[in-house]
């Protein structure tokens, strides 16, 4: 599902031209874990912080990870709580 992996220039060109045409980003913004639908640009912040997650796993959120439909960015918003 992360389409953002270490040192992939063409998958990371790939997933921000998705994320321009419609799906979901979660990342980090300040501070907490957030999601924003590209469709409109519309961002929720949800009030955990991402300070309680393992380093690799607050790499990914600052890089974004994209999720193609709400299943998906659901699906991951809730391993992230978990």
């Amino acid at each position: 599902m992360n389409l953002f992996s270490k040192g992939n220039v063409l998958q990371r060109m790939f997933s921000l031209f998705l994320c321009l045409i419609a799906g979901f980003l979660i990342f980090e913004q300040n501070g907490y874990l957030a999601i924003r639908n590209t469709a409109d640009g519309t961002v929720y912040r949800t009030e955990f912080r991402t300070e309680l997650l393992p380093q690799s796993d607050r790499e990914l959120l600052r890089q974004g990870i994209y999720c193609e439909s709400p299943s998906d960015a659901a699906r991951l918003l809730e391993n992230f709580n978990s």
